[in-house]
């Protein structure tokens, strides 16, 4: 709907005819009407055609801009791992685990028969 309105008051500010409008876009009169009162089922392409009649055709660049994607951003931010190991930690780390894994084997009975 205010997609529609902020179509409309941009082309009364440049004082274009609805009738001048919609043939500059290529659509009917009552395309162009259902488009300024912010019907849903009108296409994009003819948005996109009624932008580039403005000379305004570059706001589609960010009509989905990644930056202002609030969903995106936040499944993004939910794979931010808490903790961030370093090299020689996670070295450090992975040794330690080696060897406590040794001492959990059992061990050989190296004593020698008899003694």
């Amino acid at each position: 709907m205010k997609l529609g309105a902020d179509i409309s008051l941009a082309r009364r500010a440049r004082k274009i005819s609805v009738d001048d409008f919609a043939a500059s876009m290529g659509v009917s009169r009552s395309t162009l009407h259902r488009l300024e009162k912010g019907d849903a089922g009108v296409s994009l392409n003819t948005l996109a055609s009624a932008l580039n009649s403005l000379g305004r055709l570059d706001l589609l660049e960010n009509i989905i801009d990644q930056t202002k994607d609030d969903v995106a951003l936040m499944l993004l931010r939910q794979k931010i791992p808490q903790r961030v190991v370093g090299k020689r930690r996670k070295k450090a780390q992975n040794m330690a685990l080696e060897n406590n894994e040794d001492e959990q084997k059992p061990h050989e009975n190296t004593e020698l028969a008899g003694w």
